[in-house]
Order: C-alpha cells, then structure tokens, then sequence
C-alpha cells in the first residue's frame, strides 16, 4: 500500500505542477491581452478576470502540494473541495461557451499584430494568417510595397477557369479589415479545447486527490490500530520478569 500510496503521491505532484504551468500560460495571455486592449471596456475586464483565475489557481495548487509533501489528511480534503469547486466553475463555462465576438476580436487582433510586427523574423506567421482569413498586408498589399519586401504568394487567389487553365489574383483586402469576420477565424475552437484540456487534467487531479486521502486515512488508521495493539512478545517478556520477582 505504501508504493501504491508513494506513486500516487509523485504522480500527483507532477500533474499539479503542469496544472500550475496551464495556469501561468492563462495569465500570460491575459497580461498580452491587456496590452491591445482600452481600459474600462469588456474585453480588458475579459483579461483581468482571466489574470485573477490563473493566480487563483496557482495558489490552489501550492497549497494542494503543500498538504501531499506533508501527508495532511486535512489539507487534502481542503484540497479536494477546492478543486471540485473550480472544476464546477470551469466546466459550466466550458457547457455554456458561446464565442463572443468582441472576445473573439481581441484574440484576432493580438494574432494579427503579433504576426505582423514579427514580419522580419517570422514571415509564417504572417502568412499563415493572409491564407487563413484571405487577406494580404496589414492595410492592403501595398504595405509590403512600402516596407520594400516582396508580396508573398499568399497574397494571391489561385482559380480554376472553365478551360482548364489557372487564374491568380491579387488579394487587395488587407488583412485589419477581417477583424470584425470571424467565420473563418478558428480562435474560438482553439480557446474552447484549451478550456476542455484544462477541466481534464483537473478531473485527473481530483481523482489523484481523493485516492491519495483514502489511502492516507488507511496508513493512518492502521497505525493508530498498532499503537493501541502490544504485541504478545512484550506480553510475555512482562508476565516471565513478573513470575521472577515473585520467586525472589
């Protein structure tokens, strides 16, 4: 029971620790959100929210660790409690999840300025967004004119005519003017599977949890049953010296 109960414990720790680095990823996401978006507005109080969750529960998993290092019966039910009220939170906001468009358009327009001012260093990104959303430049393609760089090729629209042959096409839509179309945006898809990865790790934490704190009430409840029980060795050692006192 003790190397059951050992690896239980290790596992658990270890899944804390990448629940904690989910947790610091929401907060870093958060604090690059807060960085597009105007004070007083939905989305910045979107970010601070989401600043407050990933804090939140990094303090929960610091304590829950703390109760596993120190084998705490109590702190782990405290543990326990806490982790079902947050899964309860999360996984109503994962069943309720309906992508909202001025969530969706601070997300797209992060990605797009990332990719954008990252335009020297990493130009797929860029293009990976003007073939996603059809689109070419920040503007219009002539911003690449300006920036005296070549018009990738996916700027272009590529077709099939009736004869057979291929028509290329210059994309004129800058890319700025899809931040309000999000039909083809996969932003939200990938927000909700993060969400769900989420509420799964913390499912496998309470289930880590709870057994961890019956195996642990188990060890303890059998030392407590040695420490009441004497072993019939020492009974006997005790009645032999007994006998000999009284025959002195």
């Amino acid at each position: 029971m003790i190397v059951f109960y050992n690896t239980i414990k290790y596992t658990g720790l270890l899944s804390n620790f990448v629940y904690m680095l989910l947790a610091i990823g929401v907060m870093s996401a958060a604090g690059l959100g807060l960085q597009i978006v105007e004070p007083n507005t939905p989305e910045h109080t979107y970010f601070v929210e989401s600043l407050v969750l990933g804090a939140t529960i990094c303090m929960i998993v610091i304590f829950g660790c703390y109760g596993m290092v120190c084998d705490l019966l109590s702190v782990n039910i405290i543990f326990t409690c806490f982790i079902l009220i947050v899964l309860a939170v999360e996984y109503l906001q994962v069943h309720n999840y309906q992508p909202h468009s001025r969530y969706n358009g601070a997300w797209q327009q992060l990605e797009l300025s990332l990719a954008w001012e990252g335009l020297d260093k990493q130009p797929e990104l860029m293009q990976k967004y003007e073939q996603q959303q059809h689109c070419c430049g920040y503007n219009n393609s002539e911003d690449y004119k300006n920036l005296h760089l070549a018009i990738p090729t996916s700027c272009y629209q590529r077709s099939l005519q009736a004869d057979g042959s291929r028509n290329v096409k210059l994309i004129s839509r800058g890319c700025k003017s899809t931040l309000n179309n999000h039909s083809q945006s996969g932003i939200q898809h990938r927000d909700k599977l993060f969400m769900w990865c989420i509420v799964g790790l913390e499912v496998f934490i309470l289930v880590q949890t709870i057994a961890l704190s019956l195996l642990l009430y188990k060890l303890r409840h059998r030392e407590g049953q040695a420490r009441q029980q004497v072993p019939p060795v020492l009974i006997t050692n005790k009645r032999y010296l007994l006998c000999v006192k009284c025959m002195v």
